[in-house]
């Protein structure tokens, strides 16, 4: 999937192109989801291919993903947002937050996403490592 002449970087600060892989998971391939994270997230670092697959995420509802990368794109060293994707990007964070999710995995994602946005990085953060089964069999 890396291909020298794409203008992105992944999170590993190298050339990606994350479109091949954003057509494998529309086309159901789970893998794809697993190589996505593998080049748009790293140890918090994400990479200008992680801004330009934020909209073909929020479509494919990987809320937990866009948050990850959002809490990234604020990261000290984290890459600018380029001019070209900042208006898609944006608008499909915002469109994401527009729509509350009904199920579980997802919701959780979806309060991650809004503190991350909304500037409580540490909620965010936390929201992202608690146990979502556990909170149900807690909590019903």
């Amino acid at each position: 999937m890396s291909d020298e002449s794409t203008p992105w970087q992944s999170a590993h600060d190298q050339p990606y192109d994350p479109f091949p892989a954003l057509d494998a998971l529309a086309a159901g391939d789970r893998g794809a989801l697993e190589a996505l994270w593998g080049n748009l997230v790293r140890g918090g670092d994400v990479g200008t291919a992680s801004y330009a697959a934020v909209p073909r995420l929020v479509d494919a509802g990987q809320l937990a993903l866009v948050a990850a990368i959002e809490l990234g794109r604020e990261e000290a060293g984290a890459p600018s947002l380029p001019a070209d994707l900042r208006t898609p990007y944006l608008r499909a964070v915002e469109y994401a937050l527009e729509r509350v999710p009904g199920d579980s995995e997802r919701l959780q994602a979806w309060y991650s996403l809004h503190a991350a946005r909304r500037g409580h990085r540490e909620l965010a953060r936390a929201l992202q490592l608690m146990d979502r089964q556990a909170i149900l069999d807690h909590h019903g």
